[in-house]
């Protein structure tokens, strides 16, 4: 196992979780992303990780029929099982910024996803447990965003301009701020 494939084992574990604690009737809950509601949010999980995998190639699971949250463990496991196959997971490309490997790409964009849409999904179905990041998920946001340049990052969407941070707002919050979130 490497580095990148437990952090995105950890953040799709904790993501799946807040998933099965949604209750059934909160998916139609506004999120905080403009115009998402709850299952706004999973649905962009779940489709950009498949869209990646088709991009590159990559085995895709099957998931004709299934609904977005029926499709969840199915994506999740199979952008698992590409991390966690060497072969896979050094493959190299030109990426957005540069040559990269799909295993940085899944770490720097999808693993962010991951932390970034739990507290989203968290705050729209009122699940306040799951939004608070870790320090070690705070400093992993903090890292990646900072390798995204400013005018990139503000593009419409993806982030919205930076929203200062109530005084006493905690360091979760804060973060999400800088991302253009309030909750």
């Amino acid at each position: 196992m490497t580095e990148i494939a437990d952090r995105y084992r950890n953040a799709a574990t904790r993501f799946g979780a807040l998933v099965d604690a949604v209750p059934a009737d909160a998916w139609s809950n506004p999120s905080p992303c403009a115009d998402w509601t709850a299952e706004g949010v999973l649905d962009h999980v779940v489709t950009t990780e498949l869209d990646f995998l088709r991009q590159r190639e990559l085995p895709m699971p099957d998931i004709e029929g299934h609904t977005t949250l029926e499709s969840w463990p199915t994506v999740r496991d199979a952008v698992q099982a590409v991390l966690d196959d060497p072969t896979q997971a050094k493959i190299s490309y030109d990426g957005y910024f540069g040559r990269t490997t799909v295993e940085e790409t899944l770490d720097a964009f999808y693993g962010l996803d991951l932390l970034v849409h739990r507290w989203d999904l968290a705050k729209a179905v009122g699940l306040e447990d799951f939004a608070e990041l870790t320090d070690d998920e705070r400093a992993i946001v903090s890292l990646h965003m900072a390798n995204i340049p400013d005018d990139v990052m503000r593009t419409p969407g993806l982030f919205g301009p930076a929203i200062e941070p109530a005084t006493d707002a905690d360091p979760t919050t804060k973060l999400m701020n800088f991302l253009g979130r309030t909750s």
